[in-house]
């Protein structure tokens, strides 16, 4: 029976249980690709990325704990997660690999390099979140996220809640958006992200991720956007790994002027701020190919 490349598990040492799926060619270049947050395994745009086959690039999406497949760990830090991978690399017999993480995937990205150098050749860091101490307020950050991040830091039960609200809306049964609610969604973004989210004809893909992050409930949402608010816990000055950061100037998700100090403060960083781009970099096949295409050119 061929095997379910979206509903994979392992078992950690703990006894939790590591969700994940797995996309493109089965002895490619391994890559570790982290969701966002809310995020789950299930990343649609990767079945018709044409960088995947082209580029040869063995895809695996890890879920952070209480997302999806993966056991809930209540207590975890950003650096815990380096030991998950390393325990999903070791029972898939993957030696060395790159990462990447996508918008609040990038801490967990970053932590790999930082506590993974033996074993992490490269972390692609795209339009991700900053730790607070970078993080830059402006005018033009989305009003959802300026809450997010007030709540995580002031009012946690509050933002509890919300998650636990997010949950129940997820779990509904849903029709795929009308044209005006689309509208309504895409009013926070910018022009780039405008085209990109408008030109999805089904989003039918985006609906099963979301279902997926919340398949437990709001916990591991929850538990993320603490992580993320708060002191990451990495010492950026011990990176050794290549690092490339990956950002739009026009986000409204993450400030550009938060990227650009973060990334002044990674060693070995290479960073990149693509004009006018916004926070959706992976839903554009040009983009994606050109952050993949660098990761690829560093594979022996």
């Amino acid at each position: 029976m061929p095997r379910d490349r979206d509903n994979q598990r392992i078992t950690l040492r703990d006894g939790r249980r590591l969700g994940f799926a797995e996309y493109g060619p089965s002895d490619g270049l391994p890559l570790m690709l982290f969701h966002g947050t809310p995020g789950s395994r299930l990343l649609s745009f990767l079945e018709r990325a044409e960088w995947v086959e082209r580029l040869g690039f063995r895809v695996l999406t890890p879920e952070r704990p209480g997302y999806g497949l993966s056991d809930p760990a209540p207590r975890r830090s950003i650096g815990d997660w380096a030991e998950d991978i390393t325990q999903l690399a070791d029972q898939l017999g993957l030696d060395r690999f790159h990462v990447a993480g996508g918008s609040g995937g990038g801490a967990f990205a970053l932590a790999c390099a930082i506590k993974l150098p033996e074993r992490v050749r490269s972390a692609t860091l795209i339009c991700s979140g900053s730790p607070p101490q970078f993080l830059r307020i402006t005018k033009d950050m989305q009003t959802g996220n300026r809450v997010a991040f007030f709540l995580a830091r002031y009012a946690p039960p509050l933002l509890r809640i919300l998650n636990i609200l997010m949950a129940r809306g997820a779990s509904k049964p849903r029709k795929p958006s009308s044209e005006a609610a689309k509208q309504r969604m895409l009013a926070g973004f910018c022009e780039w992200d405008r085209r990109i989210l408008m030109a999805r004809k089904d989003d039918t893909g985006t609906m099963r991720q979301i279902q997926q992050a919340f398949r437990q409930g709001s916990a591991g949402a929850y538990r993320d956007m603490m992580l993320v608010s708060h002191g990451w816990g990495l010492d950026l000055s011990a990176n050794t790994v290549p690092v490339f950061l990956w950002h739009g100037t026009a986000d409204t998700l993450v400030p550009i002027a938060s990227a650009r100090a973060f990334a002044a403060n990674i060693p070995h960083c290479e960073a990149h701020f693509i004009e006018d781009a916004g926070h959706m970099l992976l839903g554009s096949e040009e983009a994606s190919a050109q952050m993949m295409e660098r990761i690829a050119s560093l594979a022996d």
